[in-house]
């Protein structure tokens, strides 16, 4: 009785600060603004007319996916690299890749644009990617790390003793079961990349919208659009931790797991 009463702040917690949230979006976003009745498409309907929403969606998927894209092609490398039994540092370089999440990201935004200034770099979607990329790559290589390293090393030796190269065998095996964290990996780096704002306001010195940059110019002047847009996302997230688990699971025997 006691252990679960410990629980009790934790639970508060989460439904104030978490459920409740949420619950208020979902009425937001299916409430008439004009009169305040229920309504289940009047919000989306005026979303679909505002003209900026297009080429904001554009800009999110270009920036989502090639973040996305940038932070699998360099952080499976590293996380593979990090789980080789004969590299003997690997708390230092998990260190040095965790230690720039200890400083606040919008520090790092200015740092980084200050670079950007001295050395003359274009400040628009190439200097969003980058912030983008330098932000949630941690958040690929975790998953991906944790997910190699449980593959048993059995399979790979198994298919060297059969004739596999170790690039076949890297492809054949390794790439496959390490699914999971790939998906895991992908979906903590595209929905945060979409949805963000302060790394687009930024980078970009206020020239370029994402989803999270349009959301918030909605809060002011509409309230209910912007929870109506939060509530199409949060349909996008919860579909994409119903696929990410799904990979988990099908894989879970198999030596993956997403952690």
């Amino acid at each position: 009785m006691f252990k679960k009463s410990l629980a009790i702040p934790y639970a508060l917690f989460m439904a104030i600060f978490v459920l409740l949230p949420l619950v208020l979006v979902l009425v937001f976003a299916f409430i008439d603004a004009s009169d305040g009745s229920f309504d289940m498409i009047t919000n989306f309907k005026e979303l679909a007319k505002e003209q900026a929403l297009g080429k904001v969606i554009g800009n999110s998927l270009i920036a989502g996916l090639s973040t996305s894209a940038l932070c699998l092609l360099i952080g499976y490398p590293i996380a593979y690299y990090l789980t080789k039994t004969e590299f003997n540092k690997k708390g230092v370089m998990i260190g040095l890749f965790l230690a720039p999440m200890w400083v606040n990201f919008l520090l790092r935004m200015m740092a980084t644009k200050a670079v950007f200034n001295v050395i003359g770099f274009k400040m628009g979607m190439g200097a969003v990617i980058f912030g983008l990329t330098y932000e949630f790559l941690p958040y690929m290589i975790m998953p991906l790390y944790n997910t190699l390293l449980k593959i048993d090393k059995c399979y790979i030796e198994g298919a060297s003793d059969l004739g596999a190269t170790p690039i076949r065998a890297f492809w054949k095996i390794t790439v496959p079961l390490s699914m999971p964290g790939i998906v895991s990996g992908l979906t903590m780096v595209m929905i945060p990349s979409i949805t963000t704002f302060a790394v687009t306001e930024i980078m970009s010195n206020g020239k370029m919208m994402l989803l999270g940059d349009f959301i918030y110019s909605l809060k002011a002047d509409s309230l209910n659009m912007a929870a109506a847009i939060s509530f199409i996302l949060l349909i996008f997230m919860c579909a994409s931790m119903i696929i990410s688990n799904k990979y988990s699971n099908d894989s879970g025997s198999k030596g993956g797991g997403l952690w």
